[in-house]
């Protein structure tokens, strides 16, 4: 018998990596939950400033987001929508039932055979007491299987939605954006669940992370500790229906991404500017939830 393709197998790949401006990272931080969380939220105009960048990496802590992945049904037909509204470069991967995108600055797949949401993997220091404070959550978990990008585990939380913990080999790097708004990249995670109470209970206990409120009544920013801008931002907001994970994706021209959406026989909002950015939200031709940001 064959061993089933393995999504995680971009792990292997380097990243390309870059040095934020802390002030302006956190300022951009505040702005993306909110066109998030609450697109209607009024939010004060200020200006973009410029940043200086050099080539540099951060080493992932516990908590973090070492990769993700788009999931979807038909993993061929979403490499070519997102790659007609987002350019993502992708080459076949995971046994031909997947692609691993190539020209992006973080880790990113699409993995076929799957109900549409952002599958993500979230680094800990143990990969065995981290199964084991899934299942303590309610959760459900495999059993760690070691793979040349560390020791990895499947996970379901608590309320069903898919995720995997990772233990990656010492001194792993990750890249650390600019700013969000490299047009391709992943600018945020919103993790949409029927309980934010108890989305917060489990992956606090699951992964460390800490939460605070977000400008959105019942929704949450969720802090990774250290104090220094991370390579994903994430939050948890509070949404009827099956749980999912929605990305957030930076665009260069926010109306031609919207027009290409629809093209691609996805949906898409009419863009509404918010200030610090432009953003719509919509599907693509499978009924993956995004949203766009033009920052």
């Amino acid at each position: 018998m064959s061993t089933p393709p393995d999504p995680l197998d971009a792990l292997r790949e380097p990243v390309r990596p870059v040095t934020p401006d802390p002030a302006f990272a956190a300022r951009l931080r505040e702005r993306v939950e909110a066109l998030v969380l609450d697109p209607s939220l009024p939010i004060e105009e200020e200006p973009m400033s410029d940043t200086t960048t050099t080539d540099s990496t951060v080493r992932l802590r516990p908590g973090d987001l070492s990769y993700t992945s788009v999931w979807t049904a038909d993993a061929d037909a979403a490499a070519r929508f997102y790659s007609a509204v987002l350019g993502w470069e992708t080459r076949s991967d995971h046994g031909g039932r997947g692609h691993r995108v190539t020209n992006l600055r973080t880790g990113m797949g699409i993995y076929g055979g799957q109900s549409p949401t952002l599958f993500f993997a979230a680094v800990v220091d143990d990969v065995d007491a981290a199964v084991e404070r899934v299942r303590a959550a309610g959760g459900t978990a495999g059993e760690p299987t070691e793979e040349p990008y560390g020791r990895i585990a499947d996970c379901r939380d608590d309320q069903g939605l898919a995720f995997a913990v990772h233990e990656p080999p010492p001194g792993a790097t990750s890249a650390a954006p600019s700013d969000m708004g490299h047009p391709g990249e992943l600018a945020y995670v919103a993790i949409h669940v029927p309980d934010t109470d108890r989305a917060r209970a489990f992956y606090g206990s699951v992964l460390g992370w800490g939460f605070s409120p977000a400008r959105f009544p019942g929704n949450f920013s969720v802090e990774v500790g250290g104090g220094s801008p991370r390579p994903t931002m994430i939050g948890v907001g509070q949404h009827d229906g099956e749980p999912a994970v929605v990305p957030m994706f930076a665009v260069r021209d926010i109306h031609a991404a919207r027009d290409a959406a629809r093209a691609a026989g996805g949906t898409c909002t009419e863009p509404s500017a918010a200030g610090y950015a432009t953003s719509c939200d919509g599907t693509d031709d499978q009924g993956g939830q995004f949203y766009l940001g033009q920052f």
